[in-house]
């Protein structure tokens, strides 16, 4: 069964393509007629949703934005969650908007790196 893409699949993708990578985003920005910041921010991957800018970036790269993988359990649950607080009131706007701000924490949660990590004060003998 085909599903859309996730964002965080389409951020993978962007940021693995040969042909996005060969390209200067001076160039880029020129062809799809987007400013160059705009270009720079959605090749790092930082965007929230599907816009009409990110879909240009994806067409010029021939990524398409459906799979046939299926979701891992985890993103299956955040989307229904999703779906439930979709209400067209004001306290299913902020539940979503909760549910995908918790989504994003987890998914950019990885262990510090020996770069990342504060010195510990070490008790005085």
């Amino acid at each position: 069964m085909n599903r859309p893409k996730t964002i965080p699949e389409l951020r993978q993708e962007i940021q693995a393509s040969a042909k996005l990578q060969a390209d200067s985003q001076g160039a880029i920005s020129k062809i799809l007629g987007l400013n160059q910041a705009t270009v720079s921010r959605i090749l790092r991957g930082q965007f929230k949703r599907r816009s009409k800018a990110v879909d240009k970036v994806l067409v010029y790269a021939n990524i398409s934005c459906i799979t046939e993988t299926p979701l891992p359990p985890f993103e299956v649950t955040v989307t229904h969650l999703e779906k439930l607080a979709a209400a067209r009131s004001p306290n299913g706007r902020h539940a979503a908007k909760l549910i995908r701000l918790a989504a994003e924490l987890l998914e950019s949660s990885l262990p510090p790196t020996g770069e990342d990590v504060m010195p510990v004060a070490q008790p005085a003998s």
